[in-house]
């Protein structure tokens, strides 16, 4: 009686703790194997109680469905996989390598309510759609309840057993479009880390292209994909930078370049558009007044002033939006910029070297 007890005890526990995830025992109790079987297949491999599998295929050779039963194992994590054997209720396990397929997936989508949720509903993968939010959370104030068309795009690995489906491995690549701005992580090793994550293009950028526009006080506001306007109070893209400072504040292009428009908008304000010889181009909004003489097509040094700071436009208050294209797409400037404006190089690039010799 108290063997059996044990028993009871044990199943109830491993199918509590599989609820999470899918586990091995999990799956070896929904084909028949009871408690006892459970013992001896952990006594010769014991990570078998915490194994995460990725999917299982059987093969059940006689008339009752545990009279003869081959059961295969894949490893969420590794390239291994179990063969678990029970015949006339003898249960034999052995751990094998496999060798799989590699394919990579292209998925297309538009996200409905949240990330998670689209890729679940694409993928039926509770382990992408995690990867995929944790990889695009600072890109949103909200992952909830989307109210601009939101294009997704990603590319993942798939692997295969003989033509068989077997698990999902990374997601190499994936993007969010919203209007002009687009937002796109590739699978790289994170410097600080030392671990694999989908991340920015040009995260680890030593050489960032441009320099600040602005002696500012402070950033006021992020590169989102998704933020509640302060004015319209809608939701919609922050396609820059809000770098805060006094009105009237000299403002500079971030890389030299060709001034291709001088303009003014409803929203933008008065807004200067520069293209740089590396293909970006640069905005400078909610101006005051443009330089005077500054003319469209005119070639601009990184010296050169170009306007200055004001709150045209829809504008809470004196600021500079920044903002950077590439291929029609505004892209996150903090990427690509310097945290310093280019009259302040000499004085950051030897502060650089001092921290650098202090480090030696």
């Amino acid at each position: 009686m108290a063997k059996l007890l044990l028993s009871l005890l044990f199943i109830i526990t491993i199918t509590q703790n599989a609820k999470a995830s899918e586990k091995a025992f999990a799956i070896l109790l929904s084909y028949g194997f009871n408690a006892n079987d459970l013992v001896n297949v952990v006594a010769k491999y014991p990570e078998l109680k915490n194994i995460d599998v990725a999917s299982e295929s059987y093969q059940n050779a006689g008339e009752e469905f545990t009279a003869h039963l081959n059961l295969k194992l894949y490893s969420e994590n590794t390239n291994e996989a179990y063969l678990i054997s029970k015949k006339d209720s003898i249960v034999t396990v052995d751990k094998v390598d496999v060798e799989l397929e590699r394919e990579v997936r292209n998925i297309d989508g538009q996200i409905h309510n949240t990330l998670y949720e689209t890729v679940l509903r694409e993928t039926d993968s509770v382990k992408l759609a995690n990867l995929m939010s944790e990889a695009f959370k600072e890109d949103f104030t909200t992952t909830k309840g989307i109210r601009v068309s939101t294009l997704c795009n990603f590319q993942v690995e798939q692997f295969f057993d003989n033509g068989r489906f077997v698990k999902y491995g990374n997601i190499v690549s994936a993007s969010l479009v919203i209007g002009h701005a687009v937002s796109k992580k590739i699978l790289q090793m994170d410097p600080t880390t030392f671990s694999w994550m989908l991340l920015p293009e040009n995260f680890d950028s030593n050489d960032k292209p441009f320099y600040a526009p602005v002696k500012s006080s402070r950033v006021s506001s992020l590169f989102q994909l998704n933020r509640r306007h302060p004015i319209t109070r809608r939701h919609q893209p922050h396609n820059g930078i809000d770098f805060v400072a006094l009105s009237g504040t000299a403002v500079f292009p971030a890389q030299e370049g060709e001034v291709t428009a001088i303009s003014r908008a409803r929203a933008k304000g008065k807004f200067i558009t520069v293209l740089h010889d590396n293909g970006y181009i640069t905005t400078y909004d909610h101006l005051k007044k443009f330089q005077k003489g500054l003319k469209v097509g005119m070639r601009v040094a990184l010296d050169d002033q170009i306007g200055e700071v004001g709150r045209t436009g829809f504008s809470t208050g004196a600021h500079l939006h920044f903002g950077v294209m590439k291929d029609g797409f505004y892209v996150n400037p903090i990427y690509l910029l310097k945290s310093y404006c280019f009259s302040q190089k000499e004085e950051f690039e030897n502060l650089f070297e001092i921290l650098d010799e202090g480090e030696e």
